[in-house]
């Protein structure tokens, strides 16, 4: 018996059992009627039954919709029978459910996919593994760089590269490191550059490998190539001087001893023009001792000797150590830093050198100026790091000068070595830092300082 009403199955229902009980409260509980009670009290006890299992009927659908949806199976369907408006509506609204679900699930399997195959064949390694080593991931192009097949954890790399295994597992969030492999009997160098993530609750570290050597090679031959071209203008500007004036010594000695005479005489002038030819072989050949001294201490920087100590304080300390030399030059020094401490962890005798001799660059650049002025700022920049310029209102550099005023031995000025401000991009990447020049033509120069 199905009726299209579930309300009206449920009164029917009801009344029915009550008047099945009511029916048992009149008989008589006499022998004769034993077989009746008993049938009806049976009768009663299904009714009670079906009764239950009928409320219960909802229930037992959002059981199913849940159970769905715990195990993850949404192929589940529910029956749209003639059970009543209230239940049908039900069930089309649980399917609907399911088929979101379904179609959810759908987009995000592929979602996954589309991201699986960029994955797997973008040109940069990709690892994906636990903080214990466990691989989550391994690309194509790792597999390539590497020339591994699948590996199952961080530590089997030590076959490949010691290196690169320990780095892996040492690195931390955000680290980069360079670390040398061999790939077919040949050096190779990659690019190791890790992060860490959080995954529903479990860090996941991340980690890009890239294959630098060409690019390593090319900067290298391009470094060699500009050193060579300073090392040779400076070299030839001592060696030819000494050559010519030592070839003209000789030869001035030559026209006295080439002849028999024991005894040779000697004007004032001819003694004096030998003596100035020694005297500038002497000079130029110091040059060039001081020069290779140069470069000896270009390549001999100490590791620094890291401490905290206040920005301010530094800046306002150079200021007192250079005040009379900028006075003599008239020129002005600002020093701008903010009030509260600003404490930086690096060497301070280092970044005391590499200011001052910012500062005194800045200082010969703006001495013709009218009205020279220097700012020495410190501050913190978009990324919270310290960063600390120093400008000038001086003539500023072209392009050409500041593409290479970092190169060793490379000077705007009429005097001067040429290793300064090398020195201090050294230092400055032993702080992990950066130093960087901002010039226009008439506008001044500024360096600013990262670390």
């Amino acid at each position: 018996m199905s009726y299209r009403h579930y309300k009206l199955q449920l009164l029917l229902r009801v009344l029915l059992l009550a008047a099945s009980v009511f029916a048992f409260a009149r008989i008589d509980f006499s022998e004769e009627y034993r077989g009746t009670l008993l049938g009806l009290g049976l009768f009663i006890f299904l009714q009670i039954g079906l009764l239950m299992h009928y409320m219960e009927r909802t229930n037992r659908l959002f059981l199913r919709f849940l159970n769905s949806i715990k195990y993850d199976d949404f192929t589940e369907q529910f029956h749209v029978g003639p059970a009543g408006k209230t239940q049908r509506e039900l069930a089309q609204k649980l399917n609907e459910v399911m088929a979101k679900f379904r179609e959810v699930r759908a987009e995000k399997e592929a979602h996954l996919q589309y991201f699986e195959v960029i994955v797997q064949h973008i040109g940069i390694g990709i690892i994906t593994y636990k903080p214990d080593g466990s691989i989550l991931l391994l690309n194509n192009a790792a597999k390539k760089l590497l020339q591994v097949g699948q590996l199952r954890r961080v530590q089997e790399l030590q076959q490949v590269s010691p290196e690169l295994a320990l780095g892996l597992q040492q690195l931390e969030s955000g680290d980069k490191v360079l670390v040398p492999v061999r790939q077919e009997g040949e050096q190779a160098h990659l690019s190791v550059h890790v992060i860490e993530l959080s995954l529903l609750g479990d860090r996941v570290r991340l980690a890009s490998l890239q294959n630098i050597q060409m690019e390593l090679e090319e900067k290298e031959m391009e470094a060699w190539s500009k050193l060579i071209r300073v090392l040779t203008h400076e070299i030839m500007n001592s060696v030819t001087p000494i050559s010519s004036l030592s070839a003209s010594a000789c030869e001035e000695i030559h026209t006295f001893t080439d002849t028999e005479a024991e005894e040779i005489t000697l004007l004032r002038e001819e003694l004096l023009d030998i003596g100035q030819c020694l005297q500038t072989i002497s000079r130029r050949s110091e040059g060039l001792i001081r020069f290779v001294n140069e470069f000896r201490n270009l390549t001999t920087i100490s590791v620094p000797q890291m401490s905290r100590f206040d920005v301010g304080e530094l800046l306002q300390e150079i200021k007192l150590l250079l005040r009379e030399q900028l006075a003599r030059q008239q020129v002005q020094l600002v020093v701008q830093a903010p009030r509260e401490n600003m404490l930086l962890s690096a060497d301070r005798s280092m970044v005391e050198q590499v200011l001052i001799n910012l500062v005194k660059n800045a200082t010969e650049a703006v001495h013709e100026q009218p009205d020279g002025q220097i700012a020495l700022r410190a501050s913190l920049d978009g990324r919270s790091r310290i960063t600390i310029s120093v400008s000038d209102n001086g003539p500023g550099m072209t392009e050409e000068a500041m593409a290479k005023i970092f190169i060793p031995f490379y000077s705007t000025k009429k005097t001067g070595s040429g290793i300064g401000l090398s020195l201090s991009r050294q230092m400055m990447r032993l702080h992990k830092g950066t130093i960087s020049v901002q010039s226009e033509l008439g506008q001044g120069t500024t360096f600013v300082l990262r670390f």
